[in-house]
């Protein structure tokens, strides 16, 4: 069973990872202002990490457990205030969002690699959380015990 957490956890990091580094380094270079260039490198970077956890963890390294059980926290919150926006998930999808005084939604998308971090541009407030993250991150706890 772990063998099996290990394996598809892994290819959804490899795959959202390669996707989205080749994406959105891309995207940085055609950046002209300073910060929003720094912040979209900065998920190309994460999405780097994201590849990375996930060949260690279809290794069997140790530190491929840890990696990918940060890339998987880190996955897990969607959140939008005039302030700071936020969100990230790697390979796969699955979110509720709350959207304060409007409702909420639920929506899922596989594959899937997005980064979405930028500040003082927000449009109002939502916070969400993405499933697949909370699932693959529990798995990953349990499974390393």
């Amino acid at each position: 069973m772990k063998t099996l957490i290990a394996r598809l956890i892994g290819i959804l990091e490899i795959a959202g990872g390669l996707f989205g580094l080749c994406i959105y380094a891309a995207r940085a270079f055609e950046l002209r202002a300073p910060l929003a260039f720094a912040l979209m490198l900065l998920g190309a970077l994460a999405f780097a990490l994201a590849l990375a956890a996930g060949v260690k963890l279809l290794e069997g390294d140790e530190r491929g457990w840890r990696w990918s059980s940060w890339v998987q926290l880190a996955q897990i919150p969607i959140l939008a205030t005039p302030f700071v926006t936020y969100g990230w998930n790697v390979g796969a999808t699955a979110g509720l969002v709350v959207r304060l005084g409007s409702g909420w939604s639920f929506g899922y998308r596989l594959p899937s690699a997005e980064w979405m971090l930028r500040l003082g541009e927000g449009h109002g407030w939502f916070l969400g959380i993405n499933f697949i993250a909370v699932i693959a991150f529990l798995l990953l706890r349990l499974a390393r015990r």
